[in-house]
Formats: structure tokens, C-alpha cells, sequence
């Protein structure tokens, strides 16, 4: 795998502070060997890693229910996109350079690598690994099919100062395409599709990839940022980007969509896609005033973002959560469209606005309970 920023600098401020205080020749002591700190530190990776994978999808459900809209493996409060997004100072976009997006080959680095530890992903049927640094966040490695590939991220080296809010990438998220022979998913062999800026609105705020859909030739994107000190999600952005056009080296930037209220998602609401009309579909119950409810559609043209005729969905409040299809009707026609994710706390109960808090309580509970 193609050598990452974290390599060349062994000696981090945070999480490997022990190496600096060891002295300058930690190896001097009899009995301590390059082996047997690979060996402790491949340990504690390991139940590091593990504690906490079970701890963000434990509440990413807790927490989805309430005020979040699902996106797959991380999610956000639905007040962060009100925000329009970050302004890119030229300060900050001089600190950018060389993260522009690009569509070449990646390089094939050969030097001494960390020891790895892969993700795996079920595709199709079909299973993919990606080998990754024993210290990668591996909550944060993404990989969907598209009709050009398996469009994939690794999650980049983090600084850590064993403080959470001060956590942040030392690298930017980046996008690569690999064939969907290639069981393998190594920068070394894949196509670059894109790289996120590092820096969102200055030099203290960074730009998170939260995850992404495959949608036929499109991926659909989510990104938010955070500044340091702070840890919190804002500025919550949605991108469609053609895998299909960029695999064959055409340089695309993500094209945001900015003229939807994501608020309305905050109830009750699906979010599918069309690929055979390459077609977005947002489905959503507006939220009860006095108990008098209606369902509402909107479809985006993936490729323009421009807003169809208007659409119904059929059947909205009776697909249940294995439902992997939903139909909506355009022009007295029905359509079909794959169910990419739900949100909002009306699944459990139309009523919600309407409930007790004990009662309330007493229906998260029960979700709760049914959790893995």
C-alpha cells in the first residue's frame, strides 16, 4: 500500500509521545527489541480498535433515532445543514496545495511499511479487504460498488493528543476506484478519483469524509468538519460525483446539493435512489402540527441536480425496516427505487410529537433491547 505522511515521521506527538521520552536509542536495554515493541504495540491496537467499533455502533443508533438522519457508518444532527459550508480563505487553500482533485493512477511506494491489519467488505456477494496501518481508525474505511468499480476510502493518519476534541487527520480523505476483480483495495493499484481538502475555513478547522452511497455511475457523498477544541459535527454538506465519467480520467469535482431543507428529512423520512433514471429520491413525512400528516417526494436528476416533476411515494408508511425497495409514482407511472437509508424518530411512532416522554423513553428502550 502506497506509503502514508505518518511513516516518514515515526516520532508523533500524542499517541507514540513514549517513543521521544524512551531517548533517543529506546533499543539499548537488554531485552528490548524492535520485535517486541511491534508486538505491544500490535496488541494494543488491536483492543483499542475493538472497544471502539462496538462503542460507535452502539450509539450511533442510540443517537440516529431522535434528531439524526442514518448515513450509513457515521451519521449527523440535522441542524448542522443549515449551515451553507465552509469559506476557503486563500491561506487556506495555499495550505491545500497538491490536494486538488485528480484522476491518475496512484504511485506504487515500496518503502518499509507498518504492520497491517485489513478491513473487510461484503459486495455483491463478494468479499474485498483493504489492508490499513494497525493505527487507522477503521470506522472510517469506506467501499461501495458503482458501475465503474469499487469506489473506496481509507481512513487517513489522525494526530492524536488523548484528548478527543483535539483529534484531528494529518492527511486528507481521499477517493480511489478499483476494478471489481481486484479483491485487493491498494492505493498502489487503484485509480485516484479524488482527495477532500484537508483545511475547511482555516487552519484549525478539517474536513471529514462521513461516509457514501453507490448510486450506479454516481456515488453520493457526505462530508462535515470540525474544529479543534471544539468536536463538534457542522457544516454537514451533501455531494453527487460520477464515478463513471471520472474513471475515464475526466477531472470532476463533487457537485454539492444545496437547494434541499434537510430539516424536513428530521421526522420521518427514506432516502433512496433510481439508478435505472439515475434518479435521487427523498421521501419524507412532514412533522405533525395537529396530528394531520402528509407525504411528500422530491427527485433530483443525479447528473444536474435539477428538480423533477413532482413524485409520490407509494405505500410510505407501511415499509418496514427490511424493506430493501420502494415504488413512487411520477406522471401516473410507478417507479422503482433502492432504499439507501431511513431517519427520524417517526418510525417507531407516527405520533412522536405527540408522546410522553416516559413514553417516548419506553419505545427507545424497547429499540434499545433489539440492538445487537
Amino acid at each position: 500500500m502506497k506509503r502514508n505522511a505518518d511513516d516518514s515521521n515515526p516520532v508523533m506527538i500524542g499517541q507514540t509521545d513514549w517513543y521521544a521520552q524512551a531517548g533517543k536509542n529506546p533499543f539499548i536495554e537488554d531485552g528490548f527489541t524492535p520485535e517486541l515493541m511491534m508486538r505491544i504495540e500490535q496488541a494494543a491496537a488491536n483492543k483499542s480498535s475493538a472497544y471502539k467499533r462496538y462503542w460507535i455502533n452502539k450509539n450511533m443508533v442510540l443517537t440516529s433515532l431522535a434528531t439524526i438522519l442514518l448515513i450509513g457508518a457515521l451519521t449527523f444532527p440535522m441542524g448542522i445543514w443549515k449551515n451553507t459550508g465552509p469559506i476557503h480563505s486563500s491561506s487556506v487553500q495555499s495550505q491545500g496545495a497538491g490536494i486538488l482533485p485528480s484522476s491518475s493512477p496512484a504511485t506504487n511506494d515500496k518503502a518499509i511499511e507498518p504492520p497491517t491489519s485489513p478491513v473487510e467488505f461484503e459486495i455483491s456477494g463478494k468479499k474485498y479487504y483493504m489492508p490499513l496501518p494497525m493505527n487507522r481508525d477503521k470506522s472510517k474505511a469506506y467501499a461501495v460498488e458503482t458501475t465503474a468499480g469499487i469506489l473506496w476510502s481509507p481512513p487517513p493518519p489522525m494526530v492524536d493528543y488523548k484528548k478527543p476534541k483535539y483529534t484531528h487527520p494529518t492527511e486528507p480523505f481521499t477517493l480511489y476506484l478499483s476494478s471489481k476483480d481486484q479483491t485487493e483495495l491498494s492505493a498502489s493499484s487503484a485509480t485516484r478519483i479524488y482527495t477532500l481538502p484537508l483545511y475547511a475555513g482555516g487552519a484549525s478547522t478539517y474536513q471529514y469524509l462521513s461516509g457514501f452511497f453507490g448510486a450506479g455511475d454516481y456515488a453520493l457523498l457526505f462530508t462535515y468538519t470540525k474544529t479543534i477544541g471544539s468536536g463538534i459535527m457542522e457544516n454537514g454538506r451533501f455531494f453527487i460525483l460520477n464515478v463513471k465519467k471520472a474513471a475515464t480520467g475526466e477531472s470532476l469535482v463533487p457537485k454539492e446539493l444545496t437547494s434541499f431543507d434537510w430539516e424536513l428529512l428530521e421526522y420521518k423520512s427514506i432516502i433512496a435512489v433510481d439508478k435505472e433514471h439515475d434518479l435521487i429520491v427523498f421521501s419524507y413525512l412532514e412533522y405533525p402540527v395537529d396530528k394531520t400528516y402528509q407525504d411528500k417526494t422530491v427527485l433530483y436528476d443525479m447528473e444536474t441536480l435539477s428538480i423533477q416533476t413532482p413524485a409520490s411515494t407509494i405505500g410510505f408508511r407501511d415499509i418496514n425496516g427490511q424493506s430493501l425497495t420502494m415504488e413512487y409514482e411520477m406522471n401516473g407511472e410507478l417507479y422503482k427505487a433502492d432504499i439507501l437509508t431511513k431517519g427520524g424518530p417517526g418510525w417507531l411512532d407516527e405520533d412522536w410529537a405527540f408522546l410522553s416522554e416516559e413514553r417516548q423513553n419506553e419505545l427507545y428502550q424497547e429499540f434499545y433491547s433489539q440492538t445487537p
